[in-house]
This record gives structure tokens, C-alpha cells and sequence, in this order.
């Protein structure tokens, strides 16, 4: 009986220990990325993205792990392109065309730093306003979920 019992519970340590997450996320925030001092990056938490060419936003992830790079998704809406112009002819009125950039995905291994994983981008010159969501996983768990707008 009490090797039974012996048995159940080393079986229950070891399920344990393999259902632990290799990743534990801390805190997650979203903003801006500004030229600081010398060669020093200035972090602004901010839900709000100038659009002006070249500014610089994106998140940083506090995580707790052993692993040497983790593996991120990104996934994120972009708004409603702005309706085109009246098809002509019915072949047209019947043809549908989904727009691709409606929902963009990015995969990429990013090595912690000081306990932080960075995403970042820039505004570009054809970058269209409006409010956007992104939602961040790591190692196939859902990381943080960020709502901002591009103004």
C-alpha cells in the first residue's frame, strides 16, 4: 500500500513538472520608442501612435525562463480600408478580392534581455490610421493582448 502510494505521488510530481510553463509572463506594456541621451532608447508606455513617419513603437514583455530564445507571434488587425469605388460592370460587382493586409501575422525567435523581449516597428509613409489590436504569444501562449490607435 504505501508503495502504491509511493508510486501516485512521484507520478503526480513528474505530471506537475511537466505541465510548469517554460515561460512566465511578468508584465507586458505597449508604446512609444524615443532616442534618449547618448545611445540610450527611452521606453513611453503610451495607447496612442503618432503618425509621423519614422516614429518608432512597438512592446516589451518582462518574462521568467531558462530558455535561450523564445518563439513569438504577433498577430495584429489593421482598420478597414477605405471603401474603393463602385465596381462598373456586374463581372466586377460579383468578384471579391479580400484584402490581405486586413490581418497580419509575424513569427520570429527573440533572445531575452535582462528578463525583456522587445517588438518594435516604425511608422511608415503609406501607414493608415486608425485603431488596431495586437495580440502577442510566446511559446504558444497568449502573451498580452494590446488595443492602440494610429493618429
Amino acid at each position: 500500500m504505501i508503495r502504491k502510494a509511493l508510486a501516485v505521488a512521484t507520478l503526480l510530481a513528474a505530471n506537475a513538472a511537466v505541465a510548469a510553463p517554460d515561460v512566465e509572463i511578468v508584465s507586458a506594456e505597449f508604446g512609444l520608442f524615443e532616442e534618449g541621451k547618448g545611445n540610450e532608447i527611452v521606453f513611453q508606455p503610451s495607447a496612442v501612435v503618432p503618425r509621423a513617419v519614422g516614429q518608432r513603437y512597438g512592446w516589451i514583455i518582462e518574462v521568467r525562463t531558462k530558455k535561450r530564445s523564445l518563439a513569438v507571434r504577433e498577430e495584429y488587425v489593421l482598420p478597414d480600408a477605405a471603401k474603393a469605388k463602385e465596381a462598373d460592370s456586374q463581372v466586377a460587382k460579383n468578384l471579391h478580392i479580400p484584402d490581405l493586409r486586413r490581418s497580419q501575422v509575424s513569427q520570429r525567435q527573440l533572445v531575452p534581455v535582462d528578463g525583456q523581449i522587445v517588438g518594435e516597428w516604425s511608422v511608415g509613409p503609406d501607414e493608415p490610421a486608425g485603431r488596431r489590436r495586437l495580440q502577442v504569444s510566446i511559446e504558444g501562449q497568449a502573451a498580452a493582448t494590446f488595443d492602440y490607435e494610429m493618429k
